[in-house]
């Protein structure tokens, strides 16, 4: 599947597809040395290579992760989107303090938004997450 380009309407509909699924179609909206930042983690993954692991990573934490991505707004070779984010937290997570939080099995539903960069061909270049953890911790119980 080739992904639709930024500019286009189904773009947050097919981008929002590919998150939730195996890390292969998601790489294929990036760039080979596109960057993902998680800014609520102070965490950013270079390449194809690190964005398959975070994805991965997300996908244990949250199995039936659900990102749904609306309002997008692309030009000049920047995109923002509107998300929510949510799931069930079925696997350990790891804070930016080092220390982690086991599984809750609780549900959670966090909004955020996406500020990104792309390429002429539509390849991201960059996609920065901003969100807000406490709200997650506080719904997965998380002192």
């Amino acid at each position: 599947m080739t992904p639709s380009h930024p500019s286009d309407a189904d773009f947050a509909a097919a981008y929002s597809r590919a998150w939730t699924s195996e890390p292969t179609q998601l790489l294929e909206f990036f760039a080979p040395d596109g960057s993902y930042t998680d800014v609520a983690f102070g965490a950013t993954y270079n390449g194809r290579d690190e964005i398959a692991r975070f994805h991965r990573w997300m996908l244990k934490f949250a199995p039936d992760s659900a990102i749904e991505f609306s309002d997008a707004c692309a030009c000049d070779g920047l995109l923002y989107l509107q998300w929510v984010w949510s799931g069930t937290f079925e696997g350990a997570l790891r804070l930016p303090d080092g220390s982690s939080v086991e599984s809750t099995g609780a549900i959670f539903s966090v909004d955020g938004v996406a500020a990104c960069r792309y390429a002429a061909d539509g390849k991201l270049l960059s996609h920065r997450d901003y969100w807000d953890l406490s709200t997650m911790l506080r719904q997965i119980g998380a002192s």
